[in-house]
């Protein structure tokens, strides 16, 4: 006997990636929630110090919060949604598949749609402006970078906007559009991706320019390698970001229902990128931390070494080829020949050849 719903192969199969979906989606949450933790308790403790960067910790953690925020509520509306489908509607005219599908507008699902597209806003947002940081902290004129992504990014700002108006009318989805001929879902989700692999690509090539620079350079390899190792350049340049965004758009272009893994996916990995680059920030490792530190100690680059006045002796004497006993006599000898009184009544003892090592 089987216990098979009545549905078509193509059916369960689309079923079973809405569910996988939104499984790792909760995997995805789970990664969130631990960076936020992190990020909260190293800028907490940064801004409570008023210091040169006390205004951009306080700008961090209000946007850790914020996305973590909207990562919760993408998180709670997605596993309401996903129960309706698979237990409150299971028998739904073409399986919860289908469901998902026709019911991508009703409210419940309206409150993840509006916290996807604000967090990747703001996740774009932040990388567009750390690759603009780099650029200008390299000496390079970050005018013509600022201009092509700032288009880039107003495009899917707009897209954005059309995409939320065709999802939020009733009967329609990212897979159609109820009343009109237009999906935005494809032209909205290239401009997010175009504009991603963009910021990639300049931040990698800036790093590796950067690298080629710098190593010989006063910074020492260390620093250099700082930026420049395999994981650094996937925080730095949100590769995390532009991986899921294709992962996403390559099966929804070729219309497969893996699609319906990673567009939930999307919505807490969206995420990630940017918590990362925060944390390292929050550490002292980000790019902005490390060039606010180089620019520091270049202002004071070449510094006398200290030594005390023993440590200054002994140097002096080894240069000099003095051994430990001669001191007495040198330093009888200066005392006889300037008048100067030892107020402080020092007794010095005559170290012999067996006590010096």
């Amino acid at each position: 006997m089987s216990y098979t719903p009545d549905e078509s192969s193509a059916q369960l199969y689309a079923e079973k990636t809405w569910l996988a979906g939104s499984i790792m989606t909760g995997v995805g949450y789970g990664v969130v929630l631990a960076l936020f933790w992190l990020c909260l308790q190293l800028l907490w403790r940064r801004t409570r110090v008023k210091d040169a960067d006390y205004a951009r910790n306080c700008f961090f953690l209000v946007y850790v919060c914020v996305m973590f925020t909207l990562g919760s509520l993408f998180m709670g509306s997605n596993s309401q949604f996903t129960q309706l489908a698979f237990i409150n509607d299971r028998n739904y005219p073409g399986g919860p598949g289908a469901w998902e599908v026709e019911m991508f507008s009703i409210s419940v699902d309206e409150i993840s749609n509006v916290a996807f597209v604000l967090a990747d806003w703001c996740a774009t947002a932040l990388m567009v402006w750390r690759c603009v940081i780099i650029y200008r902290d390299c000496g390079s004129c970050p005018w013509p970078i600022i201009m092509m992504l700032g288009t880039m990014f107003l495009g899917s700002v707009v897209f954005g906007i059309l995409f939320l108006y065709q999802i939020s009318s009733p009967l329609s989805s990212p897979y159609s559009a109820a009343g009109t001929n237009v999906n935005f879902t494809l032209p909205y989700f290239f401009f997010e991706l175009a504009t991603n692999i963009t910021v990639t690509i300049l931040i990698v090539l800036r790093l590796y320019l950067y690298r080629v620079h710098n190593k010989q350079a006063l910074l020492g390899p260390g620093h250099v390698a700082e930026h420049t190792s395999v994981e650094s350049v996937i925080v730095e340049s949100a590769a995390i970001y532009s991986t899921f965004s294709l992962l996403f758009l390559i099966p929804f272009a070729t219309k497969s229902p893996v699609a319906n893994v990673f567009m939930q996916v999307l919505g807490e990995a969206q995420l990630i990128a940017p918590l990362l680059i925060i944390f390292r920030e929050a550490q002292g490792n980000g790019w902005i931390s490390s060039a606010i530190s180089s620019t520091s100690s270049s202002k004071t680059a070449v510094q006398s070494p200290q030594y005390s006045d023993i440590e200054f002796t002994s140097q002096h004497m080894r240069n000099e080829g003095l051994k430990p006993t001669d001191y007495r006599d040198v330093s009888m000898t200066a005392g006889e020949d300037s008048n100067i009184d030892n107020d402080d009544n020092v007794v010095e003892v005559p170290r012999t050849e067996e006590d010096h090592i």
